[in-house]
């Protein structure tokens, strides 16, 4: 499953209005195309998602901008993800069974369906402080520093490419 472009890029974004937003009151748009290298007119579409969910608001005037529509330590990264695409679903039958005559009996129905609540469990327990405190990020990739893909210089370099995910207490022996 990969999440859209309009949902990582948003999320980046928000990442980077939460940064600025630390130094000034109101950030304009044009700042966060030029540390983004996204196109302005692309990000303004980008905002229309996050101003209706509440967490942007749009400031008009010649100082004009954007400001956070809640404390950057309120605003989990799971709102961000649900603003572009929805509640998170590793397949369609998760959030909609009656799309499928199996799904009461479905087994693959209950692996998508616990799936799709660890994903949503992960992107809840961060929030948009989280992401922009450097600290934080650091005891993060501590903390899941066992996924050899948490570290992108290794491998770029071709030092780690495994994907590894933890063992559960689930899983048969």
């Amino acid at each position: 499953m990969k999440f859209s472009t309009r949902a990582r890029y948003g999320l980046r974004m928000m990442i980077e209005f939460a940064r600025e937003l630390k130094k000034e009151r109101i950030v304009h748009l044009g700042k966060i195309a030029r540390i983004t290298g996204l196109s302005e007119n692309y990000l303004a579409q980008l905002t229309s998602p996050l101003k209706g969910a509440g967490l942007l608001i749009g400031v008009s005037g010649k100082k004009g901008g954007y400001m956070l529509g809640r404390s950057a330590e309120s605003i989990q990264i799971g709102e961000i993800i649900k603003a572009y695409v929805g509640p998170v679903s590793a397949a369609d039958c998760v959030q909609s069974p009656d799309l499928c005559l199996n799904s009461s009996f479905c087994e693959a129905r209950l692996i998508w369906t616990i799936a799709s609540a660890r994903m949503q469990e992960v992107f809840d327990s961060f929030t948009l402080a989280d992401m922009v405190d450097k600290n934080r990020i650091e005891d993060i990739k501590k903390e899941y520093g066992r996924l050899p893909l948490i570290n992108p210089d290794a491998v770029i370099s071709g030092r780690s490419t495994e994907i590894s995910m933890p063992v559960s207490s689930h899983t048969k022996n």
